[in-house]
């Protein structure tokens, strides 16, 4: 088996609507495309928006997984996007030349308290077919043996994504899964994002999930 690296399709540069694409020390980073600036708008305030703006679109196409992964986070009129929207811009987004750029690798599509993934490994076992491993350690913390895995998949090239919900348990220790959209293009960059969650006494609770690279 050969594990799926960040360079295993090379780099991606390019426009998506108003997101550019660039490689910084073999990384794929994200940033907003600049508009005209407005003359009354300081330096530190055009950042901000930019970011919230890069933010905005880069969780839009998420919405459906994010309502699930940050479904405890729904209290009110707050929403789990406006929390996976605070943690974006605390945590995978940084200032270059004045300009903000995302980290998808950084990003969160779910979070909560229970215990999270350990040691998990995504490999390409044949063309089109994957599999994750992961270090079963129920009974760590809040870990136990029937927490499910949430498995999601997010295309920023085509802006298209697809999820995988409950197909495992942690005590399997493993996950194997089809590409879901046919052959894969040359040009798209897929990120795999993975969780646990568990369902006990009518709550559920999600893990913070991890980024496991890009296929």
């Amino acid at each position: 088996m050969g594990k799926v690296t960040d360079g295993l399709l090379g780099g991606i540069s390019g426009k998506v609507g108003n997101l550019v694409f660039y490689q910084v020390n073999g990384e794929t980073i994200v940033r907003s495309k600049q508009g005209a600036r407005s003359g009354t708008s300081s330096s530190l305030q055009s950042y901000h928006q930019q970011a919230f703006a890069l933010a905005q679109e880069f969780l839009s196409p998420l919405k459906k997984e994010i309502a699930v992964g940050f479904g405890a986070y729904k209290i009110g009129t707050k929403r789990g996007i406006d929390r996976a929207k605070s943690l974006l811009l605390k945590n995978a987004i940084y200032p270059t030349d004045g300009v903000p750029v995302l980290q998808p690798g950084k990003v969160l599509i779910s979070s909560g308290d229970l215990t999270g993934v350990s040691g998990g490994l995504l490999t390409e076992i044949s063309p089109g077919q994957f599999r994750i491993e992961w270090t079963v350690n129920s009974w760590d913390g809040s870990a136990r043996d029937a927490d499910k895995t949430f498995l999601v998949l997010y295309d920023t090239k085509e802006q298209r994504v697809f999820s995988i919900q409950g197909a495992a348990y942690r005590k399997e220790g493993f996950q194997e899964w089809e590409f879901p959209w046919g052959s894969r293009n040359e040009n798209s960059v897929v990120y795999v994002y993975f969780s646990f969650y568990s369902d006990r006494k009518g709550k559920t609770e999600f893990s913070d999930s991890i980024c496991l690279g890009r296929i």
